[in-house]
């Protein structure tokens, strides 16, 4: 527990980055590092560039390159988008195996949708590749559809997600992965601050914490 609090570190951050990496440890040590309360605000991505441009958050974790000129933009981590299933699929999908498969896609104002689509056309396919496609909102609601979908060996439901989204599930194999051969499907987290603020000792701090962690 954290006593005689002196601050508040506003930190806003996408939604994979807000609900499946920074909670429990990282924020506590953050906390504990910066003897502050930290305040966590998940969000879009370009909510939370706005956000950190009129200063209503000290530092931003996106998900994908959008990029302005007014912030500084840090290369945080590596991140990969896997195809799950809740049944066994092959590790490798041969691209001519794609329209076997029902895929719940993230809505078309999605950011994490947008990569997904640039990845499949730089490789020949598209959404339309696949047998058929629905459209969901956020990666949680993403990872329970597919879940709560109905086994189908002859036409799976899958989903493409952060791997790191769905790390227990895979843990207690209620969850397989697989990916596109030879294609992996690969994007970066960066973290993003006001230039103002590039000499607080408080933001480097953060940064270097998050910089450990992964």
């Amino acid at each position: 527990m954290i006593e005689d609090t002196i601050d508040t570190i506003k930190l806003a951050a996408s939604y994979t980055i807000g609900s499946y990496i920074l909670p429990g440890k990282p924020i506590t040590d953050i906390s504990e590092k910066l003897h502050s309360k930290i305040q966590l605000r998940i969000t879009t991505c370009d909510n939370i560039i706005e956000g950190v441009k009129k200063g209503k958050y000290n530092l931003g974790l996106i998900e994908s390159p959008l990029f302005d000129d007014a912030l500084i933009y840090k290369k945080w981590m590596e991140d990969e988008l896997v195809i799950f299933s809740k049944i066994k699929i092959p590790k490798l999908i041969d691209e001519r195996n794609i329209k076997n498969y029902r895929l719940i896609a993230r809505s078309k104002n999605s950011i994490t949708r947008v990569v997904i689509s640039d990845f499949l056309k730089n490789i020949g396919l598209s959404y339309q590749s696949f047998k058929s496609v629905s459209e969901i909102d956020n990666a949680t609601a993403t990872i329970q559809s597919v879940k709560w979908s109905k086994p189908n060996k002859q036409n799976p439901t899958v989903a493409i997600v952060s791997q790191l989204a769905i790390e227990d599930e895979m843990r207690r194999e209620e969850l397989y992965k697989s990916r596109i051969k030879d294609h992996p499907i690969m994007r970066n987290f960066y973290l993003i601050y006001k230039e103002a603020t590039y000499d607080d000792m408080d933001i480097n701090r953060i940064i270097e914490s998050l910089q450990n962690y992964r």
